[in-house]
């Protein structure tokens, strides 16, 4: 632990922003309060703030130093909290706003990962074309099964997997309804695959990758939140060559989308081991069964160490 680090906050009030708004907000209430508890157990200056629309009078209101962001989902990881911090020239931790936004658009991102050469699934976008042309591409251009995914949730919330076109039929209406703005990914299967890496324009780290295996066929929601559902193998057990590959890909992922602090990159080792990446995550977990900590861990780092580093990075921005 780097004291003389804990002792540069200590002087300092660190406003924890969790809860917010989308339909990640029990999540962020689990992360947030993980935060506020660590830092605490640091003996650090800090309050809790509950994100509403009241949130620019509450951030003014406690008067803090710098903010620790643990939201997700709309609202907080997709550059608008973090605009509204620059404006009231507070700082805080993650990527900025072009950084955080990129990760939130999906689309957007796989389209930054196949301009710098990448490997990602094949898509298809559903906006401007009618169901039947969606279901027409879906079938020719990726096949079944295949996931459909909105593109700005978080937490596995709204994917589902698609088994075959009588599944397609039935599904894609109503979830098109529900999701307008939404898109459809060949389905890769393989061994799901998650790296953490904490950075800033000083020098990033990349820590132990976690090969996650679900207790069921499908990574959803259900499954990434509930304890015993999800086996975290850590190091993934990959081939030297293989694991280098990834490391490099996750370096240049790091600083092409313009990211700090601590976050998570996702992706799937095909059949080939070949990884293909899925998205990025700006403000990963940090509940109980979030996979950056576990990560930090396996990395000899405990939780507040992680929480240090991650605020430690919010003072060296690009």
């Amino acid at each position: 632990m780097d004291i003389a680090l804990i002792e540069r906050y200590r002087h300092k009030k660190v406003g924890v922003l969790l809860g917010g708004m989308s339909s990640e907000r029990e999540i962020s209430l689990r992360s947030g309060e993980n935060v506020y508890q660590g830092l605490k157990k640091l003996n650090l200056n800090v309050v809790k703030i509950d994100v509403d629309r009241k949130v620019c009078q509450k951030i003014a209101r406690e008067k803090i130093d710098v903010a620790f962001i643990a939201l997700h989902g709309r609202y907080g990881e997709d550059g608008s909290i973090q605009g509204l911090l620059e404006v009231m020239g507070v700082p805080y931790t993650g990527p900025g706003i072009l950084g955080s936004s990129l990760c939130m658009d999906k689309k957007a991102a796989k389209k930054m990962l196949e301009s710098i050469q990448i490997l990602t699934p094949p898509s298809v976008y559903f906006e401007g074309i009618s169901l039947p042309e969606i279901k027409a591409q879906i079938k020719t251009k990726l096949g079944f099964p295949a996931v459909l995914k909105p593109n700005s949730e978080g937490s596995s919330i709204g994917v589902i997997l698609v088994k075959d076109e009588e599944a397609l039929n039935k599904a894609l209406p109503d979830y098109t309804c529900e999701y307008p703005d939404s898109f459809a990914e060949k389905y890769i299967a393989g061994r799901e695959i998650t790296v953490g890496v904490l950075g800033d324009k000083k020098g990033i780290s990349i820590l132990p990758i976690l090969e996650l295996k679900p207790k069921a066929e499908f990574y959803d929601f259900k499954v990434k939140y509930t304890k015993g559902m999800t086996e975290f193998v850590i190091p993934a057990k990959i081939k030297k060559e293989q694991e280098q590959s990834i490391l490099d890909s996750c370096s240049v992922i790091f600083r092409e989308f313009g990211l700090n602090g601590g976050v998570r990159i996702d992706a799937i080792l095909d059949s080939e081991d070949r990884p293909c990446f899925l998205e990025v995550n700006a403000v990963p977990g940090m509940t109980d069964t979030s996979d950056l900590p576990a990560m930090a861990k396996a990395a000899g780092m405990n939780f507040e160490e992680l929480l240090i580093r991650i605020l430690e990075c919010s003072e060296n921005r690009e």
